[in-house]
């Protein structure tokens, strides 16, 4: 089978995002045009969550030393202040600060601009005190919003290249982009940092989740469309990065992996 010609596009685009001294820097959109810096569903059914702190069992350097991915996984409960702080620590809103003139709400990962351009969404079974289902993380209430009952992981397997690591899992982290968050102010290049951002957000989610205990695994494998399709996504905003966490299973805890 030939090679797909896409990663000629993608030089293309490197080439065409890159700053050079000939070309002057692209300016900012009318500011009319800022997009609305959270996401929320009204009219979701609300749960709130515990853990809205950073109450972590082991300490950073710890954490680094025993990183790594997880891909065997025993699905037992997972108390639902695991789950609150996981996100909190992860990416929930810490406290405001001023970027640029502007109040943003400052969180544990680094925007460009503070514009933070992702978003979270998890698909959850066996977390006590939250139905199986798909939710959307609200990080300023600290919140998950109901997107659709029923456990999903089995359907996220599938749509990960039948990557069966998934169906024991308590928790997949589905983080999301609104590219023009971010373009808006920062044009062509922007769309890098949003990629750039997606890598801060997981390893955050990869060292949180160790601290306490946890397995995490990243997937960048999937069907995108597909993906969007079962978060019923708006048309700006796209699937772009997949984390299983849950809890080791007997191999992974004899070995260290």
């Amino acid at each position: 089978m030939a090679r797909s010609k896409e990663a000629d596009v993608a030089r293309l685009y490197h080439l065409q995002s890159s700053n050079v001294r000939s070309r002057p820097l692209e300016p900012p959109f009318d500011g009319d045009l800022q997009p609305l810096r959270f996401r929320t569903y009204v009219g979701s059914a609300r749960t709130a969550l515990p853990g809205r702190d950073f109450a972590l069992d082991a300490p950073l350097g710890a954490a680094l030393e025993r990183r790594r991915s997880v891909r065997e996984f025993a699905l037992r409960p997972m108390p639902l202040t695991t789950l609150g702080r996981l996100l909190h620590a992860s990416y929930g809103v810490r406290g405001l600060r001023q970027v640029d003139g502007q109040w943003i709400c400052d969180r544990a990962a680094p925007s460009a601009g503070g514009l933070y351009p992702l978003e979270i969404y998890v698909a959850a079974q066996a977390v006590e005190g939250v139905p199986d289902g798909l939710y959307h993380y609200d990080a300023r209430a600290h919140e998950l919003e109901l997107r659709r009952e029923g456990a999903a992981h089995a359907e996220i397997a599938d749509l990960a290249l039948g990557q069966e690591m998934v169906l024991n899992t308590n928790v997949v982290v589905i983080i999301t982009a609104i590219p023009f968050r971010t373009m808006w102010k920062y044009g062509q290049r922007g769309y890098r940092y949003v990629w750039i951002e997606a890598g801060h957000l997981g390893q955050n989610l990869y060292l949180v989740a160790t601290a306490m205990g946890l397995g995490p695994v990243a997937i960048g494998g999937f069907y995108d469309e597909e993906v969007k399709e079962l978060l019923s996504l708006p048309a700006e905003e796209d699937a772009v990065y997949l984390l299983c966490i849950g809890q080791p299973g007997p191999a992974e805890e004899r070995t260290g992996r």
